[in-house]
């Protein structure tokens, strides 16, 4: 069985990243998958400490067979995490049409491998979809085992063609230009009447932070393309923690069951899930939108509370 390349971004967690090699490594075809590690190296101001959580978790990196082969990349200083996932990325997808891309923080259900390269290979001649997502947190509805589809694409646990990369558009004023142009605008916040990742998409071009998903997030609703997702979770976010570098929160997911049989059924009515699109809405509105008036301070909210996949967004 030819599987796709498995992408791995990492930096300073060795205790996270222990449990993650330790899921991927139960996956049913994690040996016969090749893992591509692009290892983050020490801000300038890195503390010993920092420094010594690095150099650990290079350590755990080559302690055993986690996969078939894994190919580890050193950086030998820092360069962020958009830098590191745009060009790990694209070197990956310069050689083959699919990749699979994980983060150091999450578990993985033991069908989480063999769901994606499923998905990637079934839909990978409809251009109508985008990427492919593994983190169901926004939906306890029955899906009756079969995949849906979603405008928003994941950012932890993910795969995608190189035909969706190569649309991946770097300059944010541009696609800020075009969403408005084309009149997708609307849909890229999702909410009639309250805007979500405009404002994000507008820090970036202000300078204020730095970010892939926010550029790959408008890439994809630009192009109208959807993310299919799997109808349970396939993976668990642990980076919820009083020191993480993303996660100051309660943990949501907590109580998030992962996939325990493979993916039955792929979905080929490729159209959004106007369940699963609720599902976000409700989720979103009950966790981040807190409105007692609708004018609602959203950068603030969203530096303080959002989710992983949006909170990449804002730091590193």
């Amino acid at each position: 069985m030819k599987t796709i390349p498995l992408v791995l971004f990492t930096y300073n967690r060795p205790d996270l990243l222990r449990q993650t090699l330790e899921s991927l490594a139960k996956n049913t075809i994690a040996m016969q998958t090749d893992m591509i590690v692009f290892s983050d190296g020490p801000k300038p101001d890195a503390t010993t400490i920092q420094q010594e959580k690095i150099r650990e978790v290079r350590t755990i990196l080559r302690e055993k067979n986690w996969c078939k082969s894994i190919t580890i990349i050193e950086a030998p200083e820092n360069n962020g995490l958009a830098k590191s996932v745009i060009e790990g990325v694209s070197m990956v997808l310069s050689k083959h049409e699919k990749v699979i891309v994980i983060e150091d923080d999450i578990l993985l259900s033991a069908f989480f491998l063999q769901y994606m390269n499923d998905s990637l290979n079934h839909y990978e001649s409809n251009s109508k979809v985008f990427a492919v997502g593994a983190w169901t947190y926004f939906t306890r509805s029955d899906f009756n085992n079969e995949t849906f589809f979603l405008r928003y694409p994941d950012s932890i646990a993910w795969g995608t063609f190189k035909r969706s990369w190569d649309l991946f558009e770097y300059d944010a004023k541009n696609l800020q230009e075009k969403l408005i142009a084309t009149k997708r605008m609307s849909a890229f916040n999702g909410f009639r009447n309250l805007k979500y990742f405009e404002p994000m998409l507008q820090s970036f071009i202000d300078g204020k932070i730095d970010s892939w998903a926010i550029r790959w997030t408008a890439t994809s609703i630009l192009h109208q393309g959807l993310s299919v997702f799997p109808p349970v979770s396939m993976v668990k976010h642990m980076g919820f923690s009083s020191d993480g570098t993303h996660e100051r929160m309660a943990d949501y997911n907590a109580d998030l069951v992962l996939a325990h049989t493979a993916v039955s059924k792929m979905n080929d009515n490729v159209t959004e899930s106007p369940i699963a699109f609720q599902d976000w809405r409700n989720f979103i509105k009950d966790r981040f939108l807190h409105s007692s008036s609708r004018k609602v301070k959203l950068l603030n909210t969203i530096r303080e509370n959002l989710p992983k996949f949006i909170h990449d967004i804002l730091f590193r």
